[in-house]
């Protein structure tokens, strides 16, 4: 039986600093998010290279292509609470 990926092995990543494998490689943002535990309504999601920082930013429905050693973070967008 073939896999999502065309016999591709699974690809491992991190979101957070928390390290995931999927055997999928082209999932939504908003399906990583909620891999990571995270409600796509309160956060995004972003890539990040090398030292420069975020590179990019998705939005919840983006298809995201993901490669060996991927590195996202998540961003809050939910509500501040007010002190």
């Amino acid at each position: 039986m073939a896999t999502p990926d065309h016999g591709r092995p699974p690809v491992t990543f991190t979101i957070d600093g928390v390290e995931y494998t999927v055997d999928d490689r082209n999932q939504t943002a908003a399906e990583l998010l909620a891999l990571a535990g995270l409600n796509p309504d309160d956060h995004d999601l972003a890539i990040v290279r090398g030292n420069s920082g975020i590179e990019h930013r998705f939005a919840d429905n983006d298809e995201v292509h993901i490669t060996p050693g991927a590195r996202y973070v998540s961003i809050f967008t939910g509500p501040t609470p007010v002190a």
